[in-house]
This record gives C-alpha cells, sequence and structure tokens, in this order.
C-alpha cells in the first residue's frame, strides 16, 4: 500500500530530476510502510538517513542545473532556501529517530508528501519549463486548477488502492468485519458476515440481523452499539447468534468509533470472533474444575479428618512422652537422693561410734581433771605446812611455776567443756542427718514438721549461714502423717533456692501454722530478688532453670510440686521482682483413702 502514487502527470520533462523524483516517492512510500508496520529502530533511522543523503544528492543537482543554466537569481535562491529548510526538517528526524522511533509520526509523513508534490508539481516544474525553454521563470505562468487535479487524482488513487487492498483482506478473514455510517446502517460487510448471519451479499435486512442474534442478548447488544456512538468509545462484547442453519454461536465483538476531524461521529467500525469453540471448552473446562473441586473437597475431607486423628495422637503421645520423661526423672532424683540418704545414714553411722568413744572419754576425763585439780590442791596445802627450805617444798614450787599450775588447771577445764560442746553438735548433726534421711522409714508414719525443718536446717546451714539471717516463727504444729523424708526434701529445695535468690545478705523467715483442722501450712520467705511472672509460669517444668549451665538440673522445685502434689497438698507461690518470694505450701493432716 502506498501514500504516493507515482504517475506520469509527476513528470517535470528532465530525465534525471524525474527519476529522482521517482526514488524520493518510493524512499517516503518505504516510510510509510516501515511505520505501519511497526519496524524495528534499526531499519527506520537506517531509511530516514538514506532518505537525508539522496535529498542532498537531489537538491545539488537541481542546483547545479539551474546554475548553469543561469536561472533566475531570486528564484534560485527560494528554491535553494526551500531545499534548505527539507535537509533540516529530515536530519532532525533522523536525529530524533535514533532514540525514539515514534517521531517517525503520520504527521511527519503528511508533510513529506505534501511538500514532495507541491514543489515538484510548481518549483520544480517552474524550473524544468525555463530550463528547457529558455526563458525566465517569472514569465512562466502555471495552471492550478491542473495542479490540484493532479493532487486529486493521486490521492484518489492512493484512497482507491488502499479501500480495495482492505476489502480484499477483509474478504478472506474468518471475522465479522463490518463498517456503519452515522445513521448505524452497514456500508460494509465482508463475506464472513454475511454468511454468519444469512443473508444475501449486498442487502442488508436490519431486522434479519437483529432476529439472528440471540433473544436474550438483543436489548444489550443494541445497547452497547447505542452507547458507544453516543459516548464516541470503544466496546468488547460477547453474545450468541442462532443462524437458521447452524447451532447456537459465540461471538466476541470489539468495535471502535469513526469519528470525523470535527468530532463528528461518522459510524462504528468491529470486528467479531467465533469463539463457540472455546465457549465450549471453558463449559467443558468448568465442569471439569467443579467435578476435581468435588473431589478435592472430598479428599481434604478425608485427610482432615486423618490429620486431626493424627493430631490428637500426637499430642497424647507427646502428653504421654512428657509424663513418662517427667516421671523418669523424678524417679531418678528420687533415687538419687535416697542413695545419699542411704550413704548419709551410713556415714551418720559410722561416725556415732567414734563420736561415743570420744563423748564417754571426754566425760570420764572431765573426771581425771577435776581429782588431778583437788590433788594439786591438796599439795598446795601441805607445801605451807613445811618449812620453805624444804627440798619437796623447793621441788613443788620450781614445778608449780614451770607448767603455771593455776593456768594448766582454769584451762583444762575449758578445754574439756568446749570439747564437750563440740561433741554434743557433732551428736546433733548425726542425728538430724539421720532424721533428714529416714532410712528406716520411707513409707507414711508420723512426722515432727517442725522437728523435721529444724533438721534440715541443720544439715544445709553451711549453705545458709553467711547469705541470710535464719527467722523461725513456729505454731506448734502436731505430728501427723506423711513421708518424712520427702518433705525434708521439699524444705532443702526451697531454703536452699531461697539462699541463692539473695545477691549479698538478707532474711529468710521460715513459718507455720494450721488453715484448720484438717490443714496445716509451711511457709519459706526471702528477701531476695523476686521472681518474674515469665519465669513462675514455668518454674514448676521439668529441667527447667535460671541458674547457668552447669549450677543446675532444673529438678529441684518440679520433684517439690510433685511430693506436694502425692500428699494432695498444693503449692502457692508470691513474689515481687526486687522485694522477693514467699512460698506456701499447704498439706493435709489427715491420710487420704487408698
Amino acid at each position: 500500500m502506498s501514500i504516493l502514487t507515482w504517475n506520469d502527470q509527476l513528470l517535470v520533462g528532465i530525465d534525471s530530476v524525474d527519476n529522482q523524483h521517482r526514488h524520493l516517492v518510493t524512499l517516503i512510500n518505504r516510510l510509510d510502510e516501515l511505520n505501519a508496520v511497526g519496524a524495528d529502530l534499526q531499519t527506520v533511522v537506517d531509511t530516514v538517513k538514506q532518505l537525508v543523503d539522496y535529498t542532498v544528492d537531489h537538491f545539488q543537482h537541481e542546483e547545479q542545473l539551474m546554475a548553469e543554466a543561469g536561472f533566475n537569481s531570486r528564484l534560485q535562491t527560494e528554491h535553494r532556501q526551500q531545499h534548505q529548510e527539507f535537509i533540516e526538517k529530515v536530519q532532525q528526524v533522523h536525529i530524533g529517530a535514533q532514540s525514539d522511533v515514534s517521531v517517525l509520526s503520520k504527521d511527519l509523513l503528511d508533510f513529506l508528501v505534501d511538500w514532495l508534490c507541491h514543489h515538484i508539481l510548481k518549483t520544480d516544474k517552474l524550473m524544468a519549463i525555463s530550463l528547457k525553454q529558455g526563458i525566465d521563470a517569472e514569465q512562466v505562468s502555471l495552471n492550478r486548477d491542473e495542479h490540484v487535479d493532479i493532487l486529486h487524482s493521486n490521492l484518489y488513487s492512493a484512497l482507491r488502492e488502499s479501500e480495495e487492498r482492505f476489502k480484499e483482506l477483509a474478504d478472506n478473514l474468518p471475522a465479522l468485519i463490518w463498517v456503519t455510517n452515522a445513521k448505524n446502517l452497514p456500508i460494509f460487510c465482508n463475506r464472513f458476515w454475511f454468511k454468519t448471519f444469512n443473508i444475501q451479499r449486498g442487502f442488508v435486512d436490519r431486522r434479519q440481523w437483529l432476529n439472528t442474534i440471540h433473544p436474550e442478548d438483543r436489548d444489550r447488544v443494541v445497547q452497547t452499539y447505542q452507547q458507544a456512538a453516543l459516548e464516541l468509545t470503544k466496546f468488547r462484547i460477547q453474545y450468541r447468534l442462532c443462524p437458521p442453519d447452524a447451532g447456537e454461536l459465540w461471538i466476541l465483538e470489539t468495535a471502535v468509533p469513526r469519528v470525523r476531524k470535527n468530532r463528528e461521529f461518522a459510524g462504528l467500525m468491529g470486528c467479531g470472533m467465533d469463539i463457540s469453540t472455546q465457549k465450549q471448552a471453558e463449559e467443558a473446562l468448568l465442569k471439569v474444575n467443579q467435578q476435581l473441586e468435588e473431589r478435592v473437597r472430598e479428599r481434604t475431607q478425608a485427610l482432615t479428618a486423618a490429620n486431626q486423628t493424627l493430631e490428637r495422637e500426637k499430642n497424647q503421645q507427646t502428653l504421654l512422652n512428657q509424663q513418662l520423661q517427667e516421671t523418669q526423672a523424678h524417679l531418678v532424683q528420687s533415687e538419687k537422693m535416697a542413695s545419699i540418704g542411704q550413704l548419709a545414714a551410713g556415714v551418720a553411722h559410722e561416725i556415732n561410734n567414734p563420736l561415743g568413744y570420744i563423748y564417754s572419754n571426754l566425760n570420764s576425763l572431765k573426771q581425771y581433771i577435776e581429782e588431778l585439780t583437788e590433788a594439786a590442791e591438796l599439795a598446795e596445802r601441805l607445801a605451807g605446812q613445811l618449812p620453805d627450805n624444804h627440798p619437796d617444798v623447793l621441788a613443788f614450787k620450781q614445778f608449780k611455776q614451770t607448767i603455771d599450775l593455776a593456768f594448766v588447771k582454769g584451762d583444762a577445764a575449758d578445754l574439756v567443756a568446749e570439747s564437750m560442746e563440740g561433741a554434743n553438735r557433732a551428736k546433733k548433726i548425726v542425728q538430724d542427718l539421720r532424721d533428714f534421711s529416714r532410712i528406716e522409714k520411707q513409707g507414711r508414719d508420723m512426722f515432727d514438721l517442725e522437728a523435721g525443718i529444724d533438721a534440715t536446717l541443720n544439715i544445709v546451714n553451711n549453705e545458709l549461714k553467711y547469705k541470710a539471717e535464719i527467722v523461725k516463727e513456729y505454731s506448734g504444729i502436731k505430728p501427723f502423717e506423711c513421708v518424712g523424708a520427702q518433705l525434708n526434701q521439699v524444705f532443702m529445695n526451697l531454703l536452699v533456692n531461697a539462699a541463692q535468690a539473695i545477691p549479698d545478705f538478707g532474711k529468710i523467715t521460715v513459718r507455720t501454722g494450721y488453715q484448720d483442722a484438717d490443714w496445716v501450712w509451711v511457709e519459706v520467705e526471702d528477701t531476695g530478688q523476686g521472681i518474674s511472672e515469665a519465669t513462675q509460669a514455668r518454674m514448676f517444668d521439668p529441667f527447667f532453670t535460671t541458674k547457668p549451665v552447669g549450677k543446675g538440673t532444673g529438678l529441684g522445685l518440679s520433684l517439690s510440686y510433685k511430693i506436694i502434689q502425692d500428699h494432695r497438698g498444693r503449692i502457692e507461690v508470691h513474689s515481687v521482682v526486687g522485694q522477693g518470694t514467699k512460698f506456701r505450701i499447704y498439706l493435709p493432716t489427715r491420710a487420704p483413702a487408698s
């Protein structure tokens, strides 16, 4: 398709100039074709460069002809000026096209065609007549009507060629291609359109066209056409056709308004595609998807139920494993404490025997020292009855001075008293150790709670004496049935934890009391750092500890909690960070039924 058609009416009569004009027309048509097909940037740039170069050569040839023939100087200057303006315009296009191909617009092509036609038909033809006839160009008069007729003829030829090619293309496409006028009457429909609507070519019956559209879609189609004509907007619509010789057809139609330069509506131009196969495929796909979704939903429900069952079993197994782990840890700790108790009882027994010898011998030594003191006093009295120069008196006085008899008598009694006190303390520690371990009574038995606390305090005294002042506020709890060794272990854990919670030196208060006739309580309160809420939430969990690695097992409070639970009791905690912590244990005084 050509934007400009070359014919003999464009000849100026100078062969070299006419050949160059013909080539320029070819280059301009080439640019129009590149613009229409959206050619790549480099191809456009190269073609514009060819146009620039060829135009420069052509203008130089014309200017040389005019110079050699002595052409009118004023008109020659105007001619040369026109050449220069054209070259500058095309060179700007060439520079711009190197970065943006959109500079090759329809307006530019219109400029090239208009300039070339008027330049050939006026300026160059005037030059050719002057050169060929040897007359002054200002004396030459051109027929303006002939000039306009040639332009109209050229444009009409290009338009007819474009129209014929469009119709040929449209008739060979399997699509509904149509064009309407401002009254929405068809002025062109391709062969496929007539065949689809079963309408005789060349005669369009509006009623027959509407009747072919599915009754449920007619109003919507008409309204869409009317809205596009009123608002000058393009549209895209799907509708059904019911041709008499075929089944139901689905059409996807796209149309745009035809608008004149004065913005008046000139009609619509549209293209419709048969999408019946696509619709059938969509329906089949929708049906398959629905079946798949149903199967997926059923499968998902089954998997969900199976997963819920597995999750329940997993949770049960996790709980059992946790209980097993806790029980195992408690058993290990209990066995460890039992072993320590057996060892402590054995050590206490072994210490108790030599301690009995020491205690007995100290009593005898005390008696002997008292007798020796009496003998020394008797010797002093006898020495006082003899003369001072008596040899025995002199020897006694020398001996008394040498050993400092007065100091020995007083110090010996003090040494024996201190040794007796140490032996008593050792005996008490051994007894407390035996009471704490209570190896011989691991079952439930009558237990003196406050005596057990005293025994525990004595055992852990070395952990406490450098950390806190111990304050005891007992209320006189009577013995009751329980597992005393286990409760002693609870007291020991609470006391040691209280001491470790005190950073420097503080106070630990141990209290006892009755809740009612059937319940007693034991309270251990410290002035330590306190326990945060987050730690309180996990403090009784097995293996949880806030101590550094290697400093604690995390089983002390967990085991204590289980021991209290086994006694059907409970344990409560009240703590303020920075002020201290108070543990209170409640224990029933009556043994639970088996």
